[in-house]
């Protein structure tokens, strides 16, 4: 899932979709028992972001080389 950083809005966009997936990810975990485990939409962006920090910036015309 992909996100863009705007500076000039000083706002987190997200796929329209995003909402609609964490809730499905929600949903799985309440099926298997696991609802205490529920994923918040704030956090999981703010964990994303962490982890993608750890990493120097990269170009978008880059990004194939970065596939996995």
């Amino acid at each position: 899932m992909r996100f863009t950083i705007d500076t000039e809005l000083d706002r987190i966009i997200v796929p329209d979709t995003f909402f609609n997936q964490i809730d499905k990810m929600n949903a799985v975990l309440e099926a298997n028992g696991a609802a205490d485990k529920k994923i918040d939409y704030v956090k999981y962006i703010n964990d994303a972001i962490a982890r993608a920090q750890k990493n120097a910036p990269v170009r978008k015309a880059d990004l194939k080389s970065l596939k996995k």
